[in-house]
């Protein structure tokens, strides 16, 4: 992109852009400027007037990140960045730009932060303008020279907007575990609520029936002492009778 811009910037014109069917329109112009011009009407002359008209009518505006040394290398391979643009170095942004810029941001991320939106962009704007003035307290102290750019504001809203969209994601998904945990034990608070209240209403029946089986075991004591009474006097019966 850069070696297309650099062309323009230079010449006004990119290597093998325009089509065959292109230089008739091209060469139209180009031979309406000739005739204005007093050129002869050649190929070359009506190409170059058709160039530097589209030069006299173009307009770039380029915004780099001045950081480190990707910039100084752009600079050495694209001298047109440099020899063909006018320079602008733009300074930090004041207080308003960065709390428009952030409520812009962070309404065109859709957060859904309704009444916090204000606080949450002076938050992030506070924030920003500390580590500014930390970088100047840096570089006096150490030295060093920390850039704190406006891509750093804007990179911190969208870090911002993606980790709060990963964290409702997780809170929503334990949320919705909770709730499902909730509703488990609710039934199993009713199964067992019905379970209680159905023993409840045996334990008189229970209470009988424990009676009665103590009764009846009570029987059997009784029964098994007189069949045991029975059995021995039958044993000795059977003694006499076997002799």
């Amino acid at each position: 992109m850069l070696e297309d811009i650099n062309n323009i910037l230079n010449s006004g014109d990119v290597t093998n852009l325009y089509k065959l069917e292109d230089m008739e329109a091209i060469n139209k112009v180009g031979k309406n400027l000739c005739t204005e011009k007093g050129l002869p009407v050649t190929k070359m002359n009506m190409f170059q007037s058709y160039v530097g008209q589209v030069k006299k009518n173009t307009h770039m505006v380029i915004a780099m990140s001045p950081l480190g040394e990707i910039f100084r290398a752009r600079l050495r391979k694209f001298p047109s960045l440099v020899n063909n643009c006018t320079i602008d170095w733009f300074s930090e942004w004041p207080e308003e730009a960065l709390l428009g810029v952030g409520r812009g941001q962070i309404e065109a991320a859709d957060l859904e932060l309704e009444e916090s939106m204000d606080a949450c962009v002076k938050m992030f704007t506070f924030i920003h303008q500390s580590v500014e003035r930390k970088s100047i307290q840096f570089k006096d102290q150490l030295n060093r020279q920390n850039y704190v750019t406006p891509t750093s504001f804007l990179e911190l809203l969208s870090s911002y907007g993606t980790i709060l969209k990963q964290k409702r994601k997780t809170i929503s998904f334990s949320k919705n575990r909770l709730v499902t945990g909730l509703e488990v034990l609710e039934k199993a608070g009713i199964e067992i609520a019905k379970l209680k209240d159905h023993i409840d209403k045996m334990a008189p029946e229970l209470a009988v029936t424990k009676k009665d089986v103590a009764e009846t075991m009570a029987q059997l004591a009784i029964d098994k002492a007189d069949a045991d009474a029975e059995k021995e006097i039958v044993a000795k019966d059977e003694a006499v009778a076997t002799k």
